[in-house]
């Protein structure tokens, strides 16, 4: 069966069950209503949050600051409803729900006073509802997270079919990958805004697991709303919406680290009046010891390989993200103008991989982000919402590569004849970009609406090199226009969920190429660039059971190249403005089960199929040299087939258990390759590659955690928590595995690490200390390329919040 007859066979289906939900809402949409009402206490106050149930359905809800809630889609008739919460005595109340309305409920007054022993708690968090949507989605709620020091990034690859891969310690390059995309082709947002130009200092290493409520990671299909041209997947970060908080932590550790974060908003519930402030500041020398090839600087021969101490590697950077403005009027449920402010200073200690050693190389940035938002439920009639995101990204990033020595991983040096260690630069990269995403969404009925969404960006780079100022190249304008338009159709029932959306890509570059390169004539040449494309999915989810989910979807995604991957980073990233859009034909189907044993025992399994056919992949490359860059290349056909799965358990909440394991088979698909112009001459040939497994790319890993919770240890109100985590990685080729003789292969081994933390708070937690261990066995640890990551390190956090 070809492609085209398999995407339509798959389309239809999913059609089909849209149109029968579809029906099913005409038939039955009469028969249900909505309630509202407030929960207060004896005194009069609202009671946040509680858990608003109704008995006997899986529909719930949590009252707001105002202790205000809203159920929709109850089946009209006599119903009752379940108030429950922390510290909150359950009580039930008999309502009566007419169709077609929304039945104002008198406010409920509740016991508040109880103990936690007393406590039971009823509904659905979240994290939890925006795991039953259509999409394939693994939310992690990071409540439990916020009080243990793991960074952001290590939580994530506790999610089945994630990596983050690390080149070495703190403020070292990432590279996220998910179900075989990663880079770039994972976009990631902030409260569904996109993160890609937030600039070298706000991102998953920096970003405190005290700002964020929640973390939804999308394997494949994203909602409308997200907006991006993401090929393979999302991640969007949900920031804290307490009302009135502050959050302040610090945590010193190994290698000289230091990390601090405050976090906190502050509303006045008369006026509306909010601010809001999430700052970090991160240090560290990054001093740890790395097995590394000692070089001879004379004859300039590997004589052998060593431990050694990294000694220019130091790391700083800060920032804050403020906003100020109103929420909860009557035009706005919230207006907020903010800013982003941080600044990025880092050694650079190799190259792309560790055959290089640098010692005078620097990379600086600083970033001003001053931005807009706005969102308004119910704007001018029921059903209609609306929001805006405006920012002005201002990132300067400076090059520093001045001086002419030659270091080896002793920290020995001589004077060299070439100036530079890897490129004799000092410049300045300025880029500057408007992004602007808008969204709105109409409710047809109970059970339908639709969504319009569109993301605009536009960045244009300058650069300036102090050493050369009269380089060609820099004297070039470079720029990069996106417009991504999407529209879709979502229909929502207590068993079914399902979307149907088309998104409109397109695409405006200028830049330049370098022409007869090595030749008498070789020469600049700008060049412009202009790209339209469509793209369109379905995802769809069923409730076998009250607690069985199946969940399937498809899409044709497009994913644009970034301005890094077009114009370089001016130092180790080299610049291809020939790159292409890639494509992908994505599929997901999973299924997950969850299973409640006598109100104590909660069992949670999950497993999903993927399949991923690519065209034009963009696959990051490294020259494996004695000075290596990187690059970003179209591989013409890429297969990706896999398996994912993982089992949690929860006893109460004392313990808990979890495991995941991900097998991805990811083989370049192109079979025959066509040459034009070439050193090797014209004509069609077989692609060497064919059928082998892409470079660089873990194919098997796992990862698990499990924890303990005491409470009232030695003193009342107290908790002591216990949490291990594990991760695994079977070993892969740095480059493709059939090319080449065995002996002389680069290998990323296997590996297997153990973390571990001790926690402590008092007063419920107002107080919190964590001491914390990773790579307990001090295993030698890889990532990108073979770059070394930190051995056994020990960490100590301190913290206060504050409600």
């Amino acid at each position: 069966m070809n492609s085209k007859l398999s995407k339509f066979y798959l389309l239809s289906f999913l059609l089909f069950s849209l149109a029968n939900l579809s029906l099913h809402s005409a038939t039955q949409q009469q028969a249900k209503g909505s309630i509202s009402g407030r929960v207060i206490d004896a005194q009069g106050t609202p009671v946040y949050p509680a858990t608003i149930s109704i008995e006997g359905l899986t529909i719930g809800a949590y009252t707001n600051e105002n202790g205000e809630y809203k159920l929709e889609n109850i089946p009209s008739g006599k119903q009752t409803i379940t108030i429950s919460g922390i510290g909150v005595k359950p009580k039930k109340t008999a309502i009566t729900v007419i169709a077609n309305k929304t039945t104002e409920i008198l406010d409920i007054e509740v016991d508040n006073s109880v103990s936690l022993s007393e406590v039971s708690v009823i509904g659905k968090s979240e994290a939890r509802k925006q795991q039953e949507q259509a999409f394939a989605i693994t939310v992690l709620d990071l409540k439990r997270a916020q009080v243990i020091s793991i960074p952001l990034n290590r939580l994530l690859n506790n999610v089945s079919g994630v990596r983050v891969r690390q080149d070495g310690g703190v403020g070292s390059n990432y590279n996220f990958s998910l179900n075989g995309f990663s880079g770039n082709q994972v976009k990631f947002f902030l409260d569904g805004i996109p993160m890609d130009n937030f600039g070298p200092s706000f991102n998953l290493n920096n970003i405190s697991t005290n700002m964020a409520e929640r973390v939804e990671v999308y394997k494949g299909v994203l909602p409308v709303s997200l907006g991006a041209d993401a090929l393979g997947g999302a991640v969007n970060i949900v920031s804290r919406k307490d009302a009135n908080y502050l959050d302040a932590s610090y945590a010193i550790g190994s290698f000289n680290t230091h990390r601090a974060a405050i976090n906190g908003a502050y509303t006045d519930s008369k006026t509306g009046f909010t601010v809001r402030a999430n700052a970090f500041y991160n240090y560290s020398d990054n001093n740890y010891k790395v097995f590394a090839p000692i070089k001879d600087l004379n004859t300039n021969k590997i004589i052998d390989n060593r431990w050694v101490k990294r000694f220019h590697d130091n790391y700083e950077a800060g920032g804050i993200r403020l906003e100020s403005g109103i929420t909860n009027k009557s035009y706005a449920d919230y207006l907020l103008a903010g800013v982003i402010v941080s600044k990025n200073d880092k050694d650079v200690q190799t190259g792309a991989t560790m055959d290089a050693v640098y010692g005078g190389v620097k990379v600086k940035s600083e970033s001003l982000i001053p931005s807009i938002r706005y969102k308004k439920d119910d704007l001018f009639t029921e059903g209609l919402s609306a929001s805006f995101y405006g920012a002005y990204n201002s990132v300067n990033t400076f090059n520093i590569d001045t001086i002419s020595r030659s270091y080896n991983w002793l920290g020995e040096s001589i004077k060299d004849s070439t100036r530079g260690e890897r490129a004799y630069t000092d410049s300045e990269i300025k880029n500057r970009e408007w992004l602007s995403t808008a969204n709105v969404s109409y409710m047809l009925d109970t059970h339908q609406s639709i969504t319009l969404n569109h993301v605009f960006s536009s960045i244009n780079r300058k650069i300036h090199d102090k050493v050369d100022p009269e380089n060609e190249s820099n004297k070039i304008p470079q720029k990069l226009t996106k417009n991504v338009t999407g529209l879709g159709w979502q229909i929502k029932y207590d068993r079914w969920n399902a979307n149907v959306f088309g998104k409109l890509y397109n695409t405006n570059s200028s830049t330049y190429k370098r022409l007869d390169e090595y030749t008498e004539n070789a020469r600049l040449e700008k060049v412009k660039d202009s790209k339209t494309y469509f793209g369109y999915g379905a995802a769809t989810t069923f409730f076998i059971l009250p607690k069985l989910q199946a969940k399937l979807s498809y899409e044709q995604a497009y994913r644009l190249p970034e301005s890094t991957e077009m114009f370089g980073d001016g130092l180790i990233q080299q610049r291809n403005p020939d790159l292409k859009a890639e494509s992908s034909d994505n599929v997901n189907l999973g299924i997950a089960y969850e299973q409640h044993l006598n109100n104590e025992h909660i069992l949670y399994f999950e497993t999903n199929l993927i399949y991923r056919n690519t065209k034009d992949f963009i696959l990051k490359g490294v020259s494996l040299t004695t000075d290596p860059t990187t690059a970003y290349e179209n591989l013409g056909k890429v297969l990706t087939k896999g398996i994912e799965g993982g089992v949690k358990y929860r006893w109460k909440n004392l313990l808990h258990a979890g495991v995941n394991v991900t097998y991805q088979s990811i083989i370049d698909n192109q079979q025959f390759e066509k040459n034009s112009g070439s050193l090797v001459g014209e004509g069609i040939f077989e692609h060497i590659s064919y059928k082998e497994r892409l470079p660089n790319i873990p194919y098997f890993f796992a990862n698990g955690d499990a924890g303990v919770l005491f409470q009232n240890v030695i003193i009342k109100n107290s908790e002591l928590t216990l949490d291990y985590l594990f991760d695994y990685v079977q070993k892969y080729y740095l480059s493709f595995p059939g090319l080449g003789a065995k002996a002389s292969k680069k290998v990323i081994p296997q590996q297997m690490s153990h973390d571990i933390a001790l926690g402590y708070t008092l007063e419920n937690g107002k107080y919190g200390f964590v001491l914390e261990c990773t790579n307990i066995t001090n295993e030698k640890l890889y990532d990108n390329y073979r770059l070394q990551k930190p051995g056994r390190a020990f960490n100590f956090k301190v913290r206060y919040f504050l409600r």
